[in-house]
């Protein structure tokens, strides 16, 4: 429950919640972008859409290197991702406007939407959101330690894991990953049933099987994930540059004209 109940999911929850009460009530006109509260929503939530740019820089450059530890900004970056998405689209009262304005919201979307996507593929090559890189061999090691426990009590239970291990270790395209990670947890679902049928009546060994087989599937959807978070990073940093550009010249049309 205390996994559930983090900070992370209660914000995206409340994020949630602004969305859908936002969308419902559209049409009352809550703000208006050129004065008052909705246009403060405005520059408070580009304003956090250029601070995303604090997190790159915290990493890469060396000179930041000594500023706190990366996880930090990492959730600092998506507290930002999500909020100064939520505050520029009450700003706007979930609505399209003049063309710059529609052409910085639909670049907005596209971006923030692309940072989901990154989210996800990033959790699944990263001990959890904020930990390290979870390396391939320390899966391999793992994997093999408890294998090696187990197959000492049940040489049935060793045989269906080392089926089960020389699957995932199958090089995956991209093209085909998708069936074939559904096919795999399948397999895995069923070997779970059947390791605990032959092993019902050995309790202790039951949180470790339960490990062994989530790290297996992490083991055979490492490096599919890992390919696409490279590739969505090739996207994602071209999308946000042309987020910049079109926020700027937004800005500067609407203060001109």
């Amino acid at each position: 429950m205390r996994r559930i109940l983090n900070f992370d999911n209660l914000f995206f929850l409340f994020a949630g919640y602004l969305l859908v009460k936002g969308l419902l009530h559209r049409d009352d006109s809550l703000f208006t972008a050129e004065k008052g509260v909705g246009y403060m929503l405005g520059i408070i939530g580009g304003s956090m859409m250029l601070a995303l740019l604090l997190y790159p820089v915290r990493k890469h450059i060396r000179l930041f290197r000594s500023l706190g530890p990366v996880r930090y900004w990492f959730r600092l970056h998506m507290i930002l991702g999500v909020a100064g998405p939520v505050l520029i689209l009450y700003h706007a009262n979930f609505s399209f406007g003049a063309t710059n304005s529609n052409v910085a919201l639909l670049c907005m979307l596209v971006v923030a939407g692309s940072g989901l996507f990154g989210r996800f593929f990033y959790s699944r090559i990263h001990q959890g959101l904020y930990g390290r890189k979870i390396e391939f061999g320390d899966l391999r090691k793992s994997l093999a330690e408890i294998h090696a426990h187990i197959e000492t009590v049940s040489a049935e239970t060793g045989n269906l894991m080392r089926e089960l291990e020389q699957q995932a270790m199958q090089p995956k395209t991209l093209l085909l990953a998708a069936p074939r990670m559904l096919r795999f947890r399948v397999q895995v679902f069923r070997a779970r049933q059947r390791t605990a049928s032959i092993l019902k009546s050995r309790q202790p060994f039951s949180g470790e099987l339960e490990l062994y087989f989530d790290q297996l599937i992490r083991l055979a959807n490492y490096s599919v994930y890992e390919r696409l978070f490279s590739l969505w990073h090739v996207f994602h940093i071209p999308l946000f540059i042309l987020l910049v550009i079109s926020g700027i010249v937004h800005v500067v049309a609407v203060h001109i004209y």
